[in-house]
C-alpha cells in the first residue's frame, strides 16, 4: 500500500543524471531568485497602489505617475523569446540572474531617491525572464530526468523560498525588514544594518554559483510530439494555467505573505499565526517530495483540498473573530492546497505539447499571469483604501478573496480533468 503512494523522487539519483553539472547549485539560485522576486512583490504593488491613489486624488500627480509607469515592467517578460533570438537562451538566463542579484542589493541599501517601485519592478521583469528561459530549458531539455521530478524541482525552491520569508519574517515581528522605509522604522540604522549583513552574502553566493556551477544546459530540446492535439484542449490549459498562476499569487500577496492581515481578520496572535504557516509549508513539501505525483494531482484529492480551501477562507471572513485561533488555523493549513493546486498547474504545463515556441508560451503566460494578479490586486484594493473612490466596492474584499478561492479551484481541477480526458482518449 505505502509502495502505491510513496514517489520515486530522489535527489541523489537526479544529480547522479545531471552529471558534472551541480543540482546543489540549481536548487540554491532557484531558491534565491523566488526568495527576491517574493520580495520585489512586496514592494512592487503596495507602491503602484499608493501612487494611484495620489494620481486620482490629485496629490502630487507628476512624480505619482512616474511611478505607475513602473506597470510596464509587467509586461517586459513578454519579449523574452524575442531577445532569445538576438541572444542565446542560456547567456539569456545568467544574465537575468546577475540583474535580479545586482538590483536586490541595491535596495538593500535603501538609497536615498525613491525608488522602491523601479527596483522591485526591475526584479519582477528579470525574474520572469529567467523563470521563461529556466522553464523552457530545465523541463525540455532531453536528458533521462523525468519532467515531473524537474517540476518538483522548481515547485520545492518556490516553498523554501516562501518559507525563508517566514522565517525571516519571525526575526522582523510584523515589520519586514528588508524593504520597509527608514521612516517607518524605529530604529532603522539597526535593522537596515542587520539586512545587508544577510543581503550582502545571498548576492555574493548567488553571482558565485552562477558563474563556476550553475548547469549550462544543452541546446538540444525536447521535440514537438507528431500527435494530432485538440487545439481547443490545448489553448484552453494554457489559459487555465497561466490565469492560475496569477490567481495564486494574489492570494499569497493579499493574504499569506502578511500573517498580520491573517491576524487583523481574527484578532489572532502574530506569532501564531506565522508559525502555522510555516508547519504547512514544510508539510507540503514532504507531499510533494515523497507522495506520487498520481496521487497528489487526482482529481478527488484536489476537490478535498480545495473543498477545505474555500470552507476556510469563508470561516476566516465570516466567523475569523468569532472563532479567532480556529479560523487561524484552518486558513494556514489551506496554504497547503494552494501549493498543490500551483503543483499541478506545473504539472500540466511540462506534459502538455508545444505547437510554437516553447520560451515564447511560457513567457507570454508569464505576463498573463502578472495581469491577472494586478487585476485581483486592484479590486481589493477599491475595497479597501479606495473605497472612497467607488463606494460600491466597500467592504467586498473579504468577497473577492473568496471568489479567486473558488476560480483558483475550479481551473486547477478543471485543468486535471481535461488532461486526464486526453490520456484516456489517446489510449
Amino acid at each position: 500500500m505505502i509502495n502505491n503512494v510513496k514517489s520515486d523522487f530522489s535527489f541523489t539519483e537526479i544529480e547522479k543524471k545531471l552529471g558534472t553539472r551541480s543540482l546543489i547549485a540549481l536548487v540554491t539560485i532557484s531558491v534565491l531568485m523566488n526568495l527576491f522576486f517574493i520580495q520585489g512583490l512586496r514592494g512592487y504593488f503596495p507602491g503602484i497602489r499608493v501612487a494611484l491613489f495620489h494620481v486620482v486624488f490629485g496629490q502630487d500627480v507628476i512624480m505619482n505617475l512616474l511611478v505607475l509607469l513602473a506597470l510596464i515592467f509587467l509586461i517586459l517578460p513578454g519579449l523574452t523569446n524575442t531577445i532569445c533570438k538576438k541572444i542565446s537562451i542560456n547567456r539569456v538566463m545568467i544574465f537575468s540572474i546577475y540583474i535580479v542579484v545586482i538590483v536586490r542589493l541595491l535596495w538593500a541599501f535603501h538609497l536615498p531617491l525613491n525608488l522602491e517601485a523601479i527596483y522591485s519592478g526591475i526584479i519582477i521583469t528579470f525574474y520572469g525572464i529567467f523563470m521563461s528561459t529556466f522553464l523552457t530549458v530545465w523541463i525540455g531539455e532531453v536528458d533521462e530526468i523525468k519532467s515531473n521530478n524537474k517540476v518538483m524541482i522548481i515547485i520545492f525552491s518556490l516553498i523554501c523560498a516562501f518559507l525563508i520569508d517566514y522565517l525571516v519574517r519571525i526575526i522582523g515581528f510584523t515589520l519586514d525588514i528588508s524593504l520597509v522605509a527608514p521612516g517607518l522604522i524605529v530604529d532603522w540604522q539597526i535593522t537596515q544594518f542587520f539586512w545587508l549583513i544577510i543581503q550582502v552574502p545571498l548576492s555574493i553566493l548567488c553571482i558565485y554559483l552562477t558563474r563556476t556551477h550553475f548547469p549550462r544546459f544543452s541546446k538540444k530540446i525536447s521535440e514537438v510530439s507528431e500527435k494530432a492535439a485538440d487545439k481547443k484542449n490545448i489553448s484552453t490549459i494554457y489559459s487555465i494555467i497561466f490565469a492560475g498562476i496569477g490567481i495564486f499569487l494574489f492570494l499569497q500577496f493579499n493574504l499569506f505573505l502578511y500573517p498580520n492581515a491573517i491576524a487583523q481578520y481574527t484578532e489572532s496572535d502574530y506569532f501564531f499565526n506565522n508559525i502555522l504557516n510555516i508547519v504547512s509549508l514544510m508539510i507540503t513539501i514532504c507531499a510533494i517530495l515523497f507522495i506520487k505525483r498520481e496521487v497528489i494531482s487526482n482529481k478527488i484529492v484536489l476537490g478535498i483540498f480545495n473543498g477545505f480551501m474555500i470552507i476556510s477562507l469563508c470561516l476566516l471572513f465570516t466567523l475569523g473573530k468569532t472563532l479567532a485561533y480556529l479560523a487561524s488555523f484552518f486558513i494556514s493549513i489551506s496554504l497547503i492546497a494552494l501549493y498543490i493546486n500551483v503543483y499541478s498547474l506545473f504539472i500540466l504545463l511540462s506534459e502538455i505539447d508545444f505547437k510554437w515556441e516553447k520560451v515564447k508560451t511560457v513567457s507570454n503566460g508569464i505576463t498573463i499571469g502578472f495581469l491577472f494578479m494586478t487585476l485581483f490586486s486592484f479590486l481589493h484594493a477599491f475595497t479597501t483604501e479606495w473605497a472612497a473612490i467607488l463606494a460600491i466596492f466597500k467592504d467586498l474584499g473579504p468577497l473577492i478573496m473568496i471568489l479567486a478561492g473558488i476560480i483558483f479551484s475550479i481551473l486547477t481541477i478543471y485543468g486535471t480533468m481535461i488532461k486526464l480526458n486526453r490520456e484516456v482518449s489517446e489510449i
